[in-house]
């Protein structure tokens, strides 16, 4: 039930009689009768709707009706000037609240209440009012994927018979509807930034009448569109150097072979590869192998590692000697089964500049033969997982594998953060098994904000791994992550077991459906904490 509770507009001065105690009374005083009726309180409207709105107020003794003014656009000033919108009498007690009908739609209106003594108007009390806005309509419709561009969208709507539009409000930007797009009931803005969230606010002289949110596509300008159908290996492969590959939705297959599986993309100049709509984006059926020092820039896409030819990692660096640019993975949902041996592969002596998962939905990747993040040779300058969720991987293997290669790199220093992700059912076959396995020499690393449930992993036993700067990271059924006592260091000291002390290892954070992928926490305590993937706590 809507409900406004609302300003009350007047004060009334009442002389109050001072009632002076004494030791003998000798009549006690059981009802107070006044010159006049005093004014309904604590009026309000409730129910408020687009075009009507129920009033109530706290009756007055000795009243025995209300008379109701309405007055539209009054603001509070209590003038009553003017014709009212709607006057209403002879309201008896038994009908509070009274339905007002018959108001406009986003407008504001003040109600005014008088008590009334029928047959003798010397009581009818001031007026006592309260302030409410009504709904606003909604002929707005919502904007079909194939009406948001980069730069623009096209909107439509559908208005009830006797009224009008005027305007269209998007940001900074204000459309004055053409007696064209009138007659089409559609208008296309322009003037908007790509990958960006908008709300459009349609308008009927001043008055609001809809208003839908949406979000920009990727940025077009010079793409190479590519639709469902088209060689999405061969227009990579064949991609110009800093390229933007704008992919509709749909399904795309990388280099299947005779068996019908999906084999792998090769990956050699920096390219951009983004999914067109937000809300329909493509799948990618396969891998991407990085050579001659490309970087690659993935967003809004799905790739699909359940049908790959090879037991391979889904981003595998092969070029050695060679300086590649950044890997950024955005706002992608990306799994595989017991074909994908882990999510990156790094073997070979190279410089990667950085490696970014960001917003990802990671998953099924059992890394059977390898590890879920596994650089052996390479160097990573920075290796980033955020406000990501990541669940049933690396099944029997190491989460992070981060090799001493420093030999081969003067002055490296690799940078590692894990920060505000979900992490679920990872490494539950086998003990000893590491989140942490880092031995490049001089590593840094920052594991903040996250949740780890159900693994028996432990952090590290080694000692080149550095003792991660931890804070406000959330702990259920982790035995061995927490408390190190309770495993077997094996050939390392209990020194190097460098867990996260000052964690919370506390009660189910009860996602909500964890075997379909929803993780959001059903546990208050816990998601007030901040912790974990927001997309799961906002």
């Amino acid at each position: 039930m809507k409900k406004l509770k609302i300003f009350t507009l007047c004060m009334f001065g009442l002389a109050a009689a001072a009632l002076t105690s004494c030791s003998e009374q000798s009549e006690e005083i059981t009802s107070l009768l006044l010159n006049r009726n005093l004014s309904p309180v604590d009026v309000e409207a409730i129910n408020v709707q687009e075009t009507s709105a129920q009033v109530r107020w706290t009756e007055s003794a000795h009243a025995t009706s209300y008379n109701l003014q309405i007055f539209a656009e009054d603001s509070l000033s209590y003038a009553m000037s003017g014709t009212p919108t709607k006057t209403i009498t002879g309201v008896k007690p038994d009908q509070i609240p009274v339905l007002v009908n018959g108001l406009l739609f986003d407008t504001k209106y003040t109600v005014y209440v008088q008590a009334v003594t029928d047959g003798d108007a010397s009581r009818t009390s001031n007026w006592n009012g309260a302030y409410f806005r009504t709904d606003t309509k909604q002929f707005l419709k919502n904007p079909k994927p194939a009406d948001i561009a980069d730069r623009s969208v096209t909107l439509s709507w559908e208005v009830e018979e006797g009224f009008d539009v005027t305007t269209i409000v998007i940001g900074s930007i204000t459309h004055q509807i053409t007696a064209e797009e009138k007659a089409a009931s559609k208008a296309t803005i322009s003037g908007l930034e790509p990958e960006t969230t908008y709300t459009a606010y349609l308008y009927f002289n001043g008055k609001q009448c809809g208003n839908r949110s949406f979000t920009t596509i990727a940025d077009l300008a010079g793409a190479t569109l590519v639709h469902e159908g088209d060689d999405l290996k061969a227009i990579i492969e064949e991609a110009e150097e800093g390229a933007t590959i704008a992919v509709y939705g749909g399904t795309y297959e990388l280099n299947v072979n005779d068996e019908g599986y999906a084999g792998a993309v090769k990956v050699s100049k920096t390219i951009s590869i983004k999914g067109i709509y937000p809300t329909d984006q493509p799948i990618i059926k396969g891998r991407f192998e990085l050579h001659e020092g490309a970087g690659l820039t993935l967003s809004q896409v799905v790739i699909d590692g359940t049908n790959n030819a090879t037991t391979d990692q889904i981003f595998n660096y092969k070029t050695a000697d060679a300086n590649y640019g950044a890997l950024l993975v955005e706002n992608c949902e990306i799994f595989g089964i017991a074909q994908c041996k882990g999510i990156l592969y790094g073997n070979v002596t190279a410089t990667i500049e950085s490696i970014t998962f960001n917003k990802c939905i990671i998953h099924d990747i059992e890394c059977e033969g390898g590890d879920f993040f596994d650089i052996r040779k390479s160097y990573a300058k920075t290796v980033t997982f955020t406000n990501s969720t990541i669940y049933n991987c690396a099944l029997k293997r190491d989460f992070i594998r981060y090799d001493d290669a420093s030999g081969s790199y003067s002055g490296a220093a690799p940078k590692i953060l894990v920060d505000h992700c979900t992490i679920n059912n990872v490494i539950t076959d086998a003990s000893n098994k590491r989140l942490l396995y880092v031995r490049f020499v001089g590593n840094e690393i920052t594991w903040t904000n996250n949740i780890v449930s159900n693994t028996k992993a432990i952090y590290t036993n080694q000692s080149k791994t550095a003792t991660p700067t931890y804070s406000n990271n959330y702990y259920f059924n982790c035995q061995d992550a927490n408390i190190f006592e309770a495993g077997d260091p094996g050939a390392e000291t209990p020194t190097f077991w460098k867990g996260d002390v000052n964690g919370k290892n506390g009660d189910d954070p009860k996602y909500k459906d964890a075997a379909n992928g929803d993780f959001t926490l059903g546990n208050e305590s816990v998601a007030k904490l901040k912790v974990g993937d927001p997309r799961w706590y906002k």
